[in-house]
Parts: C-alpha cells; sequence; structure tokens
C-alpha cells in the first residue's frame, strides 16, 4: 500500500513539472516577427487555397507589403500619440502652478506604470464580459 501511494505522489510530482509554465519573465511573451507571420499567412493560404506557385509568389509579396505597411502606420501613430501627449503637457504647464504640475506629473507617472503592469497581466480589455470571466446571466 505503501509503495502504491509513493509511486502516485512520485507520478503527480513528475506530471506536474512536466506541464509548469515559463518563468514568470517569459510568460505572456511571443516571439513577434512581422516577416514570419507573413510567411506563415501565405503557407497557410496556400494550403487552404490550393495556390499555384505564382499566385503564392504575388500573395506572399502581397502579404509581406501589408505587414510593412503596418508597421510604418504603427511607428507613424505611435510619433503622433507622443506629439499629442507633449502638447498636452506643455498646455498643463502653463495653466497650472509648478506645486500642481509635479503632482500631475506623478500622477501620470503612476497611471502609465499601471497601464504597463495591466498590459503585462493580460488585463487590457476585460470589461467583465461574458467572454472576459463576467457575469452571463441576464441582469433584467
Amino acid at each position: 500500500m505503501k509503495k502504491l501511494i509513493l509511486s502516485l505522489a512520485l507520478i503527480s510530482a513528475l506530471s506536474v513539472g512536466a506541464f509548469a509554465q515559463k518563468s514568470g519573465n517569459e510568460v505572456g511573451k511571443r516571439d513577434f516577427n512581422p516577416e514570419k507571420m507573413a510567411e506563415k499567412r501565405s503557407e497557410r493560404l496556400k494550403a487552404d487555397l490550393k495556390l499555384t506557385d505564382e499566385q503564392f509568389a504575388a500573395v506572399a509579396k502581397l502579404n509581406k507589403e501589408s505587414v510593412a505597411n503596418r508597421e510604418a502606420e504603427r511607428i507613424e501613430m505611435k510619433a503622433k500619440h507622443e506629439a499629442k501627449k507633449l502638447a498636452y503637457k506643455n498646455e498643463m504647464k502653463k495653466i497650472l502652478t509648478p506645486e500642481q504640475y509635479k503632482t500631475f506629473e506623478e500622477k501620470m507617472a503612476t497611471n502609465d506604470a499601471k497601464r504597463k503592469e495591466g498590459m503585462k497581466k493580460g488585463r487590457h480589455g476585460n470589461h467583465g464580459g461574458p467572454h472576459h470571466g463576467g457575469r452571463t446571466e441576464n441582469k433584467g
């Protein structure tokens, strides 16, 4: 009986180790490579649509261009956002006293840190709906 219990305990311990998650630094990280994503998408389309070699070459080219355009748009949007944020802070600096502005900047930094931490934990976009662990019954 003791051997059976010890065997089960050993098997359980090994199973848990085999299915252990990645370390905290690696959780949620993906190897994001836009070119690889375009290649994978092209390969999937080739298989799903039974593309000819000529079609595949055209689709692969289009997917690579699309990824490049999206990346350029993302960089442009980020720059615009930063410019708007800086303009807002400059206007606030004109309105507030130096002490008030210091408090304002501290609050902004705290909010940014909270937002980044929430994104790391995967909480961005969780609004409590039925697909996000919220209640599903009718509140009506």
